[in-house]
């Protein structure tokens, strides 16, 4: 239900505005602004003294408090560039820089950096860009003569960039952390080698107040509940990962997960496959491991596999090992193309004992590693 209402604000945010905000003609009520949408607000016509203290950063007229103010809080070091279109003839465009623990009381205490100080005109189509640091907040005060009401069009175009100044191409951010005063959570994922974003879906139960399924390569959520989630993650080039009672808690929590690019004659071990004792059945506990292949297949079609099988002989590899474990990788592969995924990315193979973990098998946990099910990537 909460990841419907989700949604619905987001429409609402992205072409009407923010709604249910304080007064957002005052800093203390600025409308936190995600990157990269569109939103229209309307100025609210003030006649009042301006409290603020904005006057006090540069000699451009303001005489009122007919303000907007906007803030945005970036997750990268990156660039930004504020977009308007206006009815008005021309407005004014304060931007100010502020440490990411700092309110609107270092503005009007005159200890906020001043970015710009600007008049813009409905005829710009050329807008300024500037540097902007993940560890900050920023604040734009958008002014028009006093007893005005225009409606305004703005967009904050945002590139996050790497530490070298090159683009992050894989960067989505999804925020869904529409009350500010509450904990965060936050989810980010990272490529394990290089630490670029990557753009993934994720599975989120834990919680009817956050359950759902989110796409980003940084998300965040409202929270305010202890609670253990599980985490399925998928990323196309990417191995998915599952993660089971991760702990959330209840105070602001932002956790980076990493993903493993998908490696060409890479093998891994595909857990929680289980069959019937010495039969090439598969049994029930095993399908939710056989769908996340399915779905991590679906995800990359540009990826073959082939499934290999492994029994446990302990009087050494003989010629029924091997073909059970040869028709346990093949009830695997009947299942994936029961499923959609083409034969011809597909193929099985049986090692019998050939390969086993432990060559002498001591304990049950040994002899399970020894019977198990590997996939190579081809």
């Amino acid at each position: 239900m909460l990841k419907k209402l989700f949604s619905l604000c987001l429409v609402i945010s992205s072409l009407h505005g923010i709604f249910a905000q304080k007064d957002y003609a005052l800093c203390s009520g600025n409308v936190s602004i995600s990157p990269n949408v569109s939103y229209q607000l309307k100025f609210k016509g003030k006649i009042g003294k301006d409290k603020s203290g904005i006057q006090s950063y540069c000699d451009l007229p303001v005489s009122s408090n007919n303000l907007i103010w906007l803030q945005f809080n970036p997750i990268h070091n990156g660039q930004m560039s504020l977009a308007l279109s206006s009815s008005m003839d021309s407005l004014i465009l304060f931007i100010f820089e502020t440490n990411a623990t700092d309110d609107c009381s270092s503005i009007s205490s005159q200890k906020a950096i001043l970015v710009s100080c600007e008049h813009r005109g409905t005829r710009d189509s050329l807008f300024p860009t500037y540097s902007c640091s993940a560890d900050k907040n920023y604040y734009f005060a958008l002014y028009v003569n006093k007893g005005k009401a225009p409606l305004i069009e703005l967009t904050l175009n945002y590139t996050p960039l790497t530490s070298d100044g090159k683009v992050f191409k894989d960067s989505l951010l999804l925020n869904l952390a529409y009350n500010r005063s509450a904990p965060v959570y936050g989810v980010h994922f990272r490529d394990e080698i290089t630490g670029f974003p990557v753009i993934a879906k994720l599975s989120l139960v834990a919680s009817s107040l956050i359950d759902g399924s989110y796409r980003g390569s940084d998300i965040l959520v409202n929270n305010q509940r202890k609670l253990k989630a599980t985490m399925r993650i998928d990323a196309e080039g990417y191995y998915s990962r599952d993660i089971f009672n991760h702990p959330i808690s209840s105070t602001t929590q932002h956790d980076t997960i990493y993903l493993a690019p998908i490696t060409h004659g890479a093998i891994t071990k595909l857990d929680d496959i289980y069959f019937a004792g010495g039969l090439a059945i598969i049994l029930e506990e095993s399908m939710p491991r056989l769908k996340r292949l399915k779905d991590f297949l679906l995800l990359n079609p540009g990826i073959s596999i082939e499934v290999q099988g492994h029994v446990n002989d302990e009087g050494g590899n003989s010629l029924s090992s091997q073909r059970l474990s040869k028709k346990r990788a093949k009830r695997i592969v009947d299942y994936l193309i029961s499923c959609g995924i083409e034969p011809e990315r597909l193929s099985a193979v049986g090692f019998g004992n050939t390969k086993p973990m432990f060559a002498n098998p001591e304990s049950e946990e040994q002899k399970e590693a020894n019977r198990r099910v590997e996939v190579k990537i081809k």
